[in-house]
């Protein structure tokens, strides 16, 4: 409706240009058009107009996806990493991650190594230095919020465990390079939120029809020491 109306001033500020030429209707007619533009056009950059659109569709499935966590080319498990944060910092820090650049990037340097499995999807590992961190994918919500479990060790005896929820999208960024602007498209993965499981998790969770179920853990003294589930839409 908002963009009916707009269309609608478009055309009758056109018309009354033609009746009056004066700078009251250009005046307006900006701004009717800006108005029509106002969720996807950030601003005048130079010369040029880049519709640089924040409210981006979610990537739901890897069909025809360049990155995935399921199969090739596999999210590095250096940014899933880079997105959970430091235990010893509170708070997120790093909330969204261009993968298009950082996938193979020095900052997030480590072997990458894939085990397949026959009953669940690939785990996922990257090994630096003493340190390693794995993910294994768990499903997607219906809103498009994809669940990974995770592992993370500092090279000691601790294995802090957790699922991490994010979103994949695609949207563009501005560059000027030889006095040249133009738009680049790149892949974003967006920190959700996180679920901890504690130091060296044992249990075998699933994710159905919306309900992520996180059985007690098995074998450890833990805080999960009582099966829970958890409603992700």
């Amino acid at each position: 409706m908002y963009k009916i109306l707009n269309i609608l001033a478009f055309f009758a500020c056109i018309v009354w240009l033609l009746i009056d030429q004066s700078p009251e209707p250009v005046v307006v007619l900006i701004m009717t058009v800006a108005g029509f533009f106002r969720d996807d056009i950030h601003g005048l950059i130079g010369k040029n107009i880049f519709t640089l659109t924040p409210k981006t569709k979610l990537i739901r499935d890897f069909d025809s996806s360049k990155y995935s966590f399921i199969n090739n080319e596999f999210v590095n498990p250096r940014i899933i990493e880079d997105l959970i944060g430091w235990l010893s910092d509170s708070g997120n820090q790093v909330v969204a991650v261009n993968i298009t650049d950082s996938n193979k990037s020095n900052r997030y340097f480590g072997e990458i190594t894939v085990m397949d499995s026959k009953d669940s999807y690939p785990l996922v590992t990257s090994s630096y230095e003493e340190r390693t961190f794995s993910y294994q994918y768990l499903g997607t919500s219906f809103s498009g919020v994809h669940l990974l479990q995770t592992w993370s060790n500092g090279g000691g005896s601790g294995v802090f465990c957790d699922v991490v929820m994010v979103t994949l999208s695609m949207d563009a960024i501005f560059e000027q390079n030889a006095n040249i602007g133009e738009k680049i498209s790149r892949f974003i993965v967006k920190l959700i939120g996180t679920v901890p499981l504690g130091d060296r998790y044992q249990g075998i969770l699933s994710y159905k029809f919306g309900m992520l179920t996180i059985p007690a853990c098995e074998g450890m003294a833990t805080a999960r020491t009582k099966k829970s589930r958890m409603l992700v839409i």
